[in-house]
């Protein structure tokens, strides 16, 4: 066999390659450039959650009645948005108070996430009612109610808890001066003194205590229950506290009829 045969490179190929060794170096550093220049632009504009248009469709949906696909609007926000206590907030409520989607501990990360994106809120205290509350609905469906006897302790505690300041409200305005015992224990029977005390008073008897009254509320146009609520209770976790004070006059949330008059039961005081 002969000695193989190699073929010569041309002039054209030799100033081809050439060039290509030369534009290789060229063309890696100007694509270098352009990522690094894209990457230093600055980025784009956060978008704020009442700029979704499912925000805005969730709370349409809420003043209609339609807590439900309500909901939905605003889960897919906490999807899509980092910073979005607001849909969190709302969120939490009707996952606490759908009855067909109760869900406590959905509620409770959502609320959670409400205080961590939004800690100086006006509405943090009330949040932090509502986790206590979303807490105990989880106690009262564990199996075998095992804290049972947890939740009426608690219950009697706070019981006697109001007891006591009605006493020592009760001795204040009479001039009694409270002792030590007074204010440190629940005492075994806390009524039967008072009698006692009763009879130098009979002719001007001290009044009860006056308890919070009904409200009403002329409903006008374009009104909802979601819409009553904030107005006069700042928030819109009492849309059903409303409805269940006027079931007489409401077949369902969005029944509500121009002219008509609504009863505004007031809030609870925790005692």
């Amino acid at each position: 066999m002969g000695t193989p045969y190699f073929r010569p490179y041309s002039k054209a190929n030799l100033f081809f390659s050439r060039r290509m060794k030369k534009l290789i170096p060229l063309l890696f550093l100007s694509c270098s450039l352009a990522f690094l220049s894209q990457s230093c632009q600055p980025s784009a504009k956060l978008i704020d959650e009442e700029e979704d248009p499912a925000f805005g469709k969730g709370r349409s949906l809420l003043k209609v009645g339609k807590e439900d696909e309500a909901l939905d609007q605003f889960l897919s926000i906490t999807r899509r948005i980092v910073q979005c206590p607001k849909s969190h907030l709302e969120c939490g409520r009707l996952l606490l108070t759908l009855e067909a989607r109760k869900d406590p501990i959905a509620a409770i990360y959502h609320f959670r996430r409400f205080l961590l994106l939004s800690p100086d809120s006006r509405e943090s205290s009330k949040v932090r009612q509502l986790i206590v509350s979303a807490e105990r609905e989880i106690i009262r469906k564990l199996p075998g109610e095992p804290y049972g006897g947890y939740l009426d302790a608690l219950a009697l505690k706070e019981e006697n808890e109001k007891l006591r300041r009605q006493v020592a409200d009760l001795k204040a305005r009479l001039g009694v001066p409270l002792n030590a015992q007074d204010t440190s224990e629940t005492p075994s029977v806390p009524i039967p003194a008072t009698p006692v005390l009763a009879a130098p008073i009979s002719a001007s008897p001290e009044p009860e205590p006056v308890q919070p009254s009904l409200r009403t509320y002329e409903v006008r146009a374009g009104d909802s229950l979601y819409g009553i609520s904030r107005k006069i209770y700042g928030d819109s976790s009492h849309i059903e506290r409303i409805f269940q004070a006027n079931r007489d006059v409401m077949s369902s949330k969005n029944s509500l009829r121009v002219g008509q008059t609504l009863r505004i039961p007031p809030i609870p005081r925790n005692p």
